[in-house]
């Protein structure tokens, strides 16, 4: 049993556990500099379409990257969210324009074919 009246005891460790002396702390994992941009560009993509194809293309640059250096980032999480926001978003707004174009060439037909007759 510890001593309670020992100045080196530490109050945060339980009762005849091993001290960690000599473990080194594992060092805290970098951001990657690029992980925040692509995150925001996949958000503002929901709004401002042109953003949603950059997230999609830059995050998947990054992550070649991440993969060939083999270097763990703590923001890893970011990219990917922001490069699937970027994928999700570029393919709905095609989508939706081949929709629109469909639309607007039925509705030419339509008035050129009323204007005929």
């Amino acid at each position: 049993m510890s001593n309670p009246y020992d100045p080196n005891a530490n109050p945060y460790q339980a009762p005849g556990s091993p001290l960690p002396y000599g473990q080194p702390y594992q060092a805290v994992a970098p951001e990657h500099p690029q992980g925040t941009t692509i995150m925001v560009l996949g958000i503002v993509g929901l709004f401002v379409s042109i953003c949603a194809p950059i997230a999609w293309f830059m995050g998947s640059k990054a992550l070649k990257e991440i993969r060939a250096s083999g270097i763990h980032y703590s923001n890893e999480q970011q990219i990917v969210i922001g490069r699937v926001l970027g994928m999700v978003i570029t393919i709905i707004a095609l989508v939706a324009l081949v929709f629109f174009i469909v639309f607007f060439i039925i509705i030419a037909i339509t008035a050129v074919t009323q204007a005929g007759s």
